[in-house]
């Protein structure tokens, strides 16, 4: 239905949203779901635009991880002000956005670099609207309460927003918020008003090739669909090599100090084509230790073209001071290194061939989980779900996130072998092996950069 925001702009969104762009929540909690191309992120920002005009208003809006809110974040809200035809009432600093009329919001990350902002945020005063986007990143439900509880104001209403692509129900939100709340639930219970919209709602704003991946898988394989495209809860698939389990129990507290690690690469797993009905390419860090313990440190999967994908990677290759990336050349061949090399000629690269099936290379990967020796670092719920969630299964979708952690894990298994290991691990780590120090967030990007260039890759592979 057509919503009138208090200005001379005139916005058409669905009626789902209604309450929330009215200002008409009258509970605590307003959760915002949805499946991909839902349009829910639009409707919240606008929607957040729009209560920024109101006097008075302090919100805190936050990501598990933001990098750089005035890169990001800050852009796409003065695009939605842009669109109410109000944006000389506001001004933008790096982390703010203030109104003329005093009222505030804030972007700020959970965590940032290695270190948790919980404490400062809850201390933060005024907040009355606390918005958790992507939410489904948190994966401690005592930060959420921590900064739930800091949310009272007693001069104004509060409100807590939740928005998210609905995950794996092992996830500790389903249990808390929707164990009793059917799928595509919009409404009120308890003090909690439910918002869930689907690419259906969204369809005159989304291309025709995209609408096409929806109704390939629909047709291919209806439980994936359900899950990716009509935003509901993901159960455990029957056969699926992982379980909650196994991810969660030995999952790295943000609590815990990092240790210090031997080796790091990136893993690609590449798209076979680059248009909008492409399958994403799978782009996952993994990290070694000198126990032989492994810690997962990003998921940056992503439908791109080759460049982009490569940018993307080698990125976090600079970032992380990586040793090196490996990528499945099955269908890519040389196309896969020269595109790397068109983005830096130097980075290191590997190629790695699947000869066996998905399944079977797995397999010795999630032996190490059970044996307690995989830690993620922090939550990554689409990899998580995926890995829940394939079975190896005919109509199973193609499980890029999981492939390419699989290839960063082999890699690092294959690269010395676990015996080894084990053995340096018992001394001195610089007779043998230079400890790596990609996770001290002190040292500026040049800094990282020389540490890396100084390595001898040779010693290593």
């Amino acid at each position: 239905m057509t919503t009138d925001p208090p200005t001379t702009a005139r916005l058409e969104f669905v009626e789902p949203y209604e309450p929330l762009l009215r200002d008409a929540i009258t509970t605590r909690y307003c959760i915002v779901t949805g499946g991909r191309g839902s349009g829910k992120s639009f409707a919240v920002t606008t929607a957040l635009a729009m209560m920024l005009r109101k006097a008075g208003m302090s919100a805190l809006f936050t990501r598990y991880t933001m990098i750089a809110a005035v890169d990001s974040i800050i852009p796409e809200f003065m695009e939605k002000i842009e669109l109410l035809q109000c944006a000389g009432e506001f001004t933008a600093s790096q982390h703010a956005v203030i109104h003329c009329r005093g009222s505030s919001i804030l972007f700020r990350g959970i965590k940032v670099g290695s270190l948790n902002q919980t404490a400062k945020l809850k201390s933060l005063q005024g907040i009355n609207v606390w918005v958790l986007d992507e939410a489904a990143e948190l994966a401690d439900p005592v930060t959420f309460e921590t900064i739930d509880l800091s949310v009272r104001d007693s001069r104004r209403p509060n409100l807590v927003l939740l928005v998210l692509n609905p995950p794996h129900k092992a996830h500790w939100m389903y249990s808390r918020f929707f164990a009793d709340i059917p799928p595509e639930f919009c409404g009120v219970r308890g003090d909690v008003t439910y918002i869930h919209t689907t690419y259906l709602d969204n369809k005159p704003n989304l291309p025709e090739g995209y609408l096409r991946l929806a109704a390939d898988m629909k047709a291919a394989n209806p439980t994936r669909y359900a899950h990716i495209w009509r935003g509901h809860w993901a159960d455990a698939a029957e056969g699926a090599l992982w379980t909650w389990e196994m991810i969660d129990r030995h999952r790295h507290r943000e609590s815990a100090k990092l240790p210090e690690f031997c080796r790091v690469v990136v893993a690609i797993d590449p798209a076979v084509t680059s248009s909008d009905t492409s399958d994403e390419t799978g782009i996952v860090c993994v990290a070694m230790d000198f126990a032989g313990h492994y810690y997962v440190l990003s998921d940056l999967t992503c439908r791109a073209s080759p460049m982009q994908w490569a940018t993307v990677a080698i990125g976090e290759y600079k970032t992380r001071s990586a040793d090196r990336i490996v990528a499945e050349v099955n269908n890519g061949g040389d196309l896969v290194e020269a595109t790397l090399r068109n983005v830096d000629r130097s980075v290191a690269y590997g190629a790695v061939h699947a000869s066996r099936g998905k399944i079977v290379r797995a397999e010795p990967v999630a032996a190490l989980y059970e044996q307690g020796l995989v830690h993620h670092v922090g939550a990554f719920p689409a990899l998580e779900t995926e890995l829940m969630t394939y079975a190896g299964k005919s109509n199973d979708a193609s499980p890029n996130r999981l492939d390419a952690l699989v290839w960063a894990l082999s890699s690092l298994m294959d690269s010395s072998g676990r015996a080894e290991l084990a053995s340096a691990s018992s001394m001195d780590p610089g007779a043998n092996r230079r400890p790596r120090d990609f996770n001290r967030l002190d040292l500026s990007p040049d800094e990282r950069r020389a540490r890396r260039e100084e390595e001898s890759y040779a010693d290593v592979y």
